[in-house]
């Protein structure tokens, strides 16, 4: 997959929706949000993604620095990331939040996913038919993955431990792709991910973009197919931030 291909997609495909908002409607996926919060949300993010990638740095949270009109605004944002990442190797040094895969390409990867999570919130938003937000299998199965790789210690090590009680496959269904979850080491480890020829104890399928819609809280588990209780322990409970 071209993940910079992809993040300007996502990032064009949030613009344009952003575009169609008032900016006061309410985000489902963000409960207490507007259209326009999430915008500067966004926009704020990509703003430190490009300084972290220019600077080499570990740089604070950042504080929103916005001109109006917001959507033009964003769409600057996303220039200056695009460029930010173009003007190094993608092997390049660059620290995360993550401390996993500390190199240039792993911003790529993590606006991507960003960009393209918040562009069905503002489709949720707009009350968009859900055939029309645009989550292509392979985004939604390569997000699936990086929740496993990223966010599953990341949640850990904020104290909101995935509940993992068993070895569980998860299957999308229409990209034939698995992974094999498995309950951490001692009492503090984040979930393992381990090979997915293994065997399994329980299992979730569903769409790749059920899967990963529902690891980010944006759709219910109720659509995916459980085998096993665990699953839905576990989809119940934190999986992202």
């Amino acid at each position: 997959m071209d993940h910079m291909l992809e993040l300007g997609s996502a990032m064009s495909r949030f613009a344009e929706l952003a575009g169609k908002a008032a900016g006061d409607e309410s985000v489902p996926g963000c409960p207490g949000w507007t259209v326009r919060d999430l915008a500067i949300h966004l926009g704020t993010t990509h703003r430190w993604a490009a300084a972290t990638v220019l600077s080499g740095q570990r740089l604070p949270d950042p504080e929103p620095l916005v001109t109006e009109p917001i959507v033009e605004w964003y769409a600057g944002t996303a220039t200056a990331l695009l460029g930010a990442l173009q003007a190094v190797s993608p092997d390049e040094p660059v620290p995360n939040f993550s401390y996993v895969d500390e190199r240039a390409s792993f911003w790529v990867r993590r606006q991507m996913h960003e960009a393209t999570v918040h562009a069905v919130d503002v489709a949720q938003a707009l009350g968009i038919d859900e055939q029309e937000w645009g989550l292509a299998p392979s985004i939604a199965a390569d997000g699936v993955d990086e929740v496993l790789q990223i966010f599953f210690p990341r949640m850990t090590a904020r104290k909101q431990r995935p509940d993992v009680r068993s070895r569980i496959r998860l299957v999308a269904t229409d990209t034939q792709e698995s992974w094999l979850i498995a309950p951490g080491d001692g009492e503090h480890g984040p979930p393992l991910q381990l090979h997915p020829s293994l065997d399994a104890d329980q299992s979730v399928s569903g769409t790749a973009a059920e899967l990963y819609l529902a690891l980010w809280k944006r759709m219910g588990p109720e659509r995916l197919d459980f085998q096993g209780v665990d699953g839905r322990i576990l989809f119940d409970g934190p999986t992202t931030p």
